[in-house]
């Protein structure tokens, strides 16, 4: 369930932290491994500037490779329909 935009989490988590919302009880060496391979499919990498990596990026990832992202709506209009 999505958390309202305003929750003042933070934006930016450190491997444990993502490691934990991810994993939940298991430890932060099955994280890295993990995060390893998920790069490979599109993980966001650590922010060089803040050490972190971005939590919502993190989660739309994940969302994505479980199929369960939202569906995007068409950036442009298609054309005028035709009825007959």
């Amino acid at each position: 369930m999505p958390t309202a935009a305003n929750d003042n989490s933070p934006l930016y988590l450190p491997e444990t932290a993502v490691a934990h919302r991810v994993l939940g009880a298991k430890s932060k060496t099955q994280w890295d491994a993990l995060a390893i391979v998920w790069e490979r499919e599109g993980l966001p990498r650590i922010d060089p500037m803040t050490g972190c990596r971005y939590w919502p990026a993190v989660r739309a990832f994940l969302d994505r490779r479980h199929g369960i992202a939202s569906a995007q709506l068409p950036s442009t209009v298609d054309g005028a329909e035709n009825w007959s």
